[in-house]
């Protein structure tokens, strides 16, 4: 296990998001019409600088990507600066966690925030299968034609959304007892706050903000009576967007508005 470690110590929270048949989803708002036969590489910052060799090493600089814009932003308004350990899963292993489904380990489909260990678990083959589009048949919303999760960009929201979590539980957001539906919204919207500021700096490349969007369709449920709804692809597809076009996790405070 690794940590984002700083001077200050700030709890850290979040919930599980992506499992290979039915758990956490993303966002979306088009249909899939093509399914890509072959992913690109995996690409992390400007061009020219060093880039990721594996999944692990992509997991990890997206990580630390994700937490120097919560690091500015915390600092701009004057809050602690947030820490957060990660676990990153290789094929057929598993790790031991206080959040599983009773087992004590999470394994090839792990992709959640647990709060009980302050950290952030996902499995390389579950973001190598989001990332190749291996996962889409399993997904509830690309199963039913929404979107797709395919490229480097599919992965980087999942660890964004996750890290979004975390940010909820320093701000209390996991004391006011709302509903599911309404932290995973936000949490979509604070990962297109962080994509617009990769954007901004021109770290991303052509076709990644529709990547988001199509992966955040293709994890959108359509359980809609269920107390662990987590949104419509529709919903996610919007949540990520607001944040992007506000370029300011500020303006995700609306989602909890229920």
């Amino acid at each position: 296990m690794r940590s984002l470690i700083r001077p200050r110590i700030v709890v850290v929270a979040g919930m599980l998001l992506l499992a290979a048949v039915g758990a956490s989803q993303l966002f979306g708002s088009a249909r899939a019409d093509v399914k890509p036969t072959a992913a690109r590489n995996l690409v992390l910052g400007s061009q020219g600088s060093a880039q990721p060799q594996n999944m692990e090493q992509f997991l990890t600089g997206v990580t630390q990507d994700v937490d120097a814009y919560w690091m500015k932003v915390f600092k701009e308004s004057g809050l602690p600066e947030p820490r957060v350990s990660y676990a990153w899963i290789p094929e057929g292993q598993t790790a031991a966690s206080a959040c599983d489904d009773g087992s004590g380990a999470m394994g090839d489909s792990a992709a959640a925030y647990c709060p009980g260990d302050d950290t952030i678990y996902i499995s390389e083959k579950f973001a190598t299968d989001i990332y190749n589009g291996t996962l889409d048949s399993a997904l509830p919303g690309s199963s039913q034609g929404y979107g797709r999760t395919y490229g480097d960009f599919a992965v980087a929201y999942i660890v964004a959304h996750e890290y979004g979590h975390q940010i909820q539980k320093e701000l209390g957001v996991f004391d006011q007892g709302l509903p599911t539906m309404a932290f995973e919204l936000q949490a979509d919207c604070y990962a297109g706050s962080w994509a617009k500021s990769a954007y901004d700096d021109d770290r991303l490349e052509d076709g990644d903000i529709q990547e988001a969007l199509d992966a955040a369709l293709a994890v959108g449920d359509f359980d809609t009576s269920a107390p662990g709804h987590h949104g419509t692809p529709e919903q996610r597809e919007e949540a990520w967007t607001a944040g992007f076009e506000a370029g300011d996790p500020s303006a995700c405070s609306s989602y909890l508005d229920v």
